[in-house]
């Protein structure tokens, strides 16, 4: 009996540390339209005097992120998007932590560079996630947490 509450003790403190470094950020968020226009001017993707059509403002108004201890879900105009993720502190100066991806065992290639994405704060409730390479559509957008 005590070895059973000992292992018990030991599996709920092990649970209580799995996906710590994430948990301040699990929530649902949507994309900022304003200020991941204003990254994109900045990146000479987008002119300032550059004013977004109603009807694309409408669309990307639908955007939505959910962080949950685990996965990260993006759906896009009905297309919902799921990645599978393990959380751990950052390695970026400016991150909060990194959520490295898990990939399906079909889609795993072996030898493959690791996965990544880093969540960058940038403001009260607004997070960015920056991929590993730094290369992707995905670092231009600003999210803001709506629940």
């Amino acid at each position: 009996m005590k070895y059973t509450l000992l292992l018990a003790s030991f599996l709920l403190i092990g649970f209580g540390f799995t996906q710590k470094h994430v948990a301040p950020f699990t929530g649902t968020y949507q994309l900022d339209i304003d200020e991941t226009n204003q990254v994109m001017i900045e990146k000479g993707m987008a002119s300032a005097g550059e004013k977004i059509p109603d009807d694309v403002r409408k669309q990307m108004e639908s955007i939505t992120l959910k962080i949950n201890k685990g996965s990260i879900s993006m759906n896009m105009m009905g297309n919902v998007r799921d990645m599978k993720f393990s959380d751990r502190e950052s390695s970026r100066k400016d991150g909060q932590c990194d959520l490295v991806l898990i990939l399906d065992k079909d889609k795993a290639v072996e030898g493959a560079k690791e996965k990544f994405l880093t969540i960058i704060t940038t403001g009260e409730g607004k997070i960015q996630l920056k991929s590993e390479d730094g290369d992707q559509d995905m670092d231009n957008f600003i999210w803001s947490r709506i629940e």
